[in-house]
């Protein structure tokens, strides 16, 4: 089994199509019908189903499909890495962010390449689960979250970096309709929100509404918050989301409410792991507590 076997095989199955697959890879059909072979005789398995018209992934090949993506996602970080060392880049560091929390980190950043520009910074925005996960699982150096996500996490230290704050985001045309302290004016309004695997903000949404007395119409779910913003943008719905987001994610017809209420409030921190094994870490930690405490 070689990469471009994987590859090859990941592409024919999203497109489901060995021709197409061929085009995008600059070689002869057959040559890619030969590779899958191949694959499939080194696994034992049948990874495709094909008819003359079609053809189809196996369980086999479903099953396979994320493990080759995953290989091939960790080969080319590892590349990556080997590349950054060989120009000099010998720090690496892992930090998962709330997208709400972007600006914080950009200030962390900004200190840091000002005096420590070879050190390689891998980033990911994670929602609410996703975070949470990665913090089980001890997945990344550093954390911008807020201190719910943390929640008997043990082997983090983590800083106050400030509250934060959910809001009413609503569209224009409806905004002078609505009292943010008369919730009989919202219930009527259908709402949209991030999709039910954020177990964070989609609980924080209910305790709110159930702490006003009202029970949200949600008529759709969004796996990201900029999709649920514009979808108030569009006048499809409102929705409750941190009001950062809205700095973020500008749109002409969307009005943002700050909801009063400590059940609104987001209490906003940078953690880390106890143990940081490379001077990268300990170097970044320094810079960005120093920077977090102004």
């Amino acid at each position: 089994m070689d990469t471009m076997q994987l590859r090859l095989f990941v592409s024919a199955a999203n497109t489901l199509n060995f021709s197409r697959t061929a085009e995008q890879f600059f070689i002869s059909q057959p040559a890619v019908t030969h590779s899958v072979k191949i694959l499939e005789n080194t696994l034992g398995v049948k990874l495709f189903n094909r008819t003359s018209r079609r053809i189809t992934l196996t369980a086999e090949g479903l099953e396979f499909l994320p493990y080759a993506i995953r290989a091939l996602e960790t080969l080319s970080s590892a590349e990556m890495r080997l590349q950054n060392m060989a120009q000099g880049r010998t720090g690496h560091i892992k930090i998962a962010a709330l997208s709400s929390l972007i600006r914080k980190l950009s200030d962390c950043l900004v200190a840091l390449y000002k005096k420590y520009p070879s050190i390689q910074v891998d980033i990911d925005l994670l929602e609410g689960t996703e975070l949470v996960n990665s913090v089980r699982k001890a997945a990344y150096d550093f954390y911008f979250s807020n201190a719910e996500m943390l929640t008997g996490a043990t082997g983090y230290t983590s800083q106050h970096i400030g509250f934060g704050q959910v809001g009413l985001f609503v569209n224009k045309s409806i905004a002078g309709e609505i009292d943010i302290n008369d919730w009989n004016t919202i219930k009527e309004y259908p709402m949209v929100s991030i999709s039910r695997t954020d177990a964070w903000l989609t609980g924080r949404i209910a305790r709110i509404c159930k702490n006003r007395g009202i029970s949200p119409n949600i008529i759709n779910y969004y796996n990201r918050a900029e999709a649920a913003i514009m979808s108030v943008n569009a006048g499809i719905g409102i929705a409750i989301l941190p009001r950062t987001s809205y700095q973020m994610h500008l749109m002409p017809e969307v009005v943002t409410i700050p909801i009063p209420g400590d059940d609104a409030r987001i209490d906003n921190v940078f953690a880390w792991k106890h143990e940081q094994s490379t001077t990268a870490c300990n170097i970044f930690r320094d810079v960005a507590t120093g920077v977090l405490k102004k």
